[in-house]
C-alpha cells in the first residue's frame, strides 16, 4: 500500500521495512541489522505510515520525504498557512501556486514558500479556475490529539 501511494507523488524505490501493518524508513545497514538479530523487533528505523482500514494513513515524516521531488503540491501564502495548521480548508486566495495536476479527488502535498512540507490535501469543488483544498492531514494534527 505504502508503494502505491508513493507512485501518486511519482516517489519510488523507499528503503523500508514493514512491522505488521506499520512501515519504517531502513537503510541497508539497519536491514542487516535486523536480520542478524534474533528477535522480531516492534519499530525499527522512522516511521512512515500504516494500513488502517483498508487504507494507507502516511506520517508526516513520509511528507516530508515525498515533499522535497514530487511536483504534485500546492504552495500556500503566509494567510493560508496558518488556516492549513488549524485543520481549515484551503481557498483560492490561500494558494500560491499550483504544481502538477489539478483534478477533483487528486490528493497534494501542502508547502510553505520556503517548501517546508505542511500536510496533505485534496482537491474539492473544482469550479473554473476556482477550487478548494480539504485538509486530509497536517503538522498540528499532533498538537491537536495530545490536548
Amino acid at each position: 500500500m505504502i508503494e502505491t501511494f508513493c507512485s501518486k507523488f511519482g516517489v519510488t524505490g523507499l528503503d523500508f521495512i514493514q512491522i505488521e501493518n506499520k512501515y519504517y524508513l531502513a537503510d541497508e545497514k539497519l536491514q542487516e541489522l535486523n536480520k542478524k538479530i534474533n528477535r522480531k523487533p516492534s519499530l525499527i528505523g522512522l516511521y512512515l505510515g500504516e494500513n488502517k482500514d483498508e487504507k494507507f494513513n502516511p506520517s508526516m515524516a513520509l511528507l516530508d520525504i515525498i515533499s522535497k521531488t514530487t511536483n504534485e503540491k500546492v504552495i500556500i501564502k503566509d494567510i493560508g498557512e496558518n488556516d492549513f495548521l488549524y485543520g481549515k480548508k484551503l481557498r483560492p486566495r490561500h494558494v500560491a501556486k499550483v504544481e502538477g495536476t489539478l483534478k477533483e479527488g487528486f490528493l497534494k502535498i501542502v508547502v510553505n514558500d520556503r517548501n517546508e512540507c505542511l500536510g496533505l490535501a485534496k482537491i474539492k469543488d473544482i469550479a473554473g479556475t476556482e477550487f478548494s483544498l480539504k485538509n486530509v492531514l497536517d503538522a498540528g494534527d499532533f498538537l491537536r490529539r495530545e490536548k
